[in-house]
């Protein structure tokens, strides 16, 4: 890999030089930091032509696009954020069964009772006679 063309500092600060073209360009530590800086400028959306054009102006260091590429994708993603949305993910269906009911043979419960009223009501007496001698068998 090949090291990057970094300003010597002039003055005390140690951060900025001051350019032949009357900007100020920084000192770099690396060329990782170079796009790290243009990313945060340009936006994590900036295509590596734009990057390269910001690179070269503010820090005079020649990168091929196909190197910014790689820098900023490992960059993004570390960021965490995304740059073109992909495919959506699919989200499961949430069925909720239900529990069948629990039968108890040991006791009888209000809800059997009154259900059994019901069906005397709907019956008649005679005909419920016949229904529990029926089932009695």
């Amino acid at each position: 890999m090949a090291k990057t063309k970094a300003t010597k500092p002039i003055g005390a600060s140690g951060h900025k030089a001051p350019a032949g073209n009357s900007q100020l360009q920084e000192k770099l530590t690396n060329k990782t930091e170079a796009v790290r800086r243009a990313l945060a400028k340009l936006g994590h959306r900036a295509m590596p032509t734009e990057i390269q054009v910001f690179i070269k102006a503010n820090f005079d260091v020649d990168m091929t696009t196909k190197v910014i590429s790689v820098y900023k994708s490992k960059l993004v993603k570390e960021s965490g954020k995304k740059g073109k949305p992909g495919q959506k993910p699919v989200v499961a269906e949430v069925v909720l069964v239900t529990a069948p009911q629990r039968v108890i043979h040991e006791s009888i419960s209000f809800k059997d009772l009154r259900t059994v009223k019901e069906i005397r009501n709907r019956l008649g007496p005679a005909r419920m006679r016949e229904l529990i001698e029926l089932m009695g068998d």
